[in-house]
């Protein structure tokens, strides 16, 4: 049992250091998340395809588009053929905050890969990749 108790100091640690490194962020992780989409992949982007990548609910992705279009990171451009649905779209303060915040965090994983080594850091990728889809079910 012993091993189990110190896999979840480890786990829970590094989870808590990870989530420090965006401590300094203007909106939460999570509404980060949305941003990225948005802003990272090609197309246009509803409420629904956002929950779907995201892996969360419609209605909390509801809120992040109300906080996000409250603090001026997003607009909605109405869709032509169904009035009711729409695009998120990001503005040019989504863009910064999304190239400020990634060029800080990238660093941190360049040093981690550096100290790790690329062989390890990409071992570490795929590992917790796997863990993830094995705690899913």
């Amino acid at each position: 049992m012993e091993k189990y108790l110190k896999a979840n100091v480890v786990f829970s640690k590094f989870s808590r250091d990870y989530m420090a490194l965006k401590k300094d962020l203007p909106i939460r992780p999570s509404e980060m998340g949305v941003l990225n989409i948005i802003t990272k992949r090609e197309g246009l982007f509803t409420p629904v395809m956002i929950a779907d990548l995201l892996e969360v609910t419609k209605p909390m992705v509801a809120n992040h588009i109300s906080v996000l279009e409250e603090k001026g990171y997003i607009t909605k451009q109405y869709s032509e053929n169904d009035k009711r649905s729409f695009y998120i779209i990001p503005t040019d303060k989504a863009k910064k905050l999304v190239e400020e915040a990634e060029t800080k965090l990238n660093k941190k994983l360049i040093n981690l890969e550096k100290k790790l080594g690329s062989k390890r850091f990409d071992e570490l990728i795929k590992i917790l990749e796997e863990a993830k889809s094995y705690l899913e079910d």
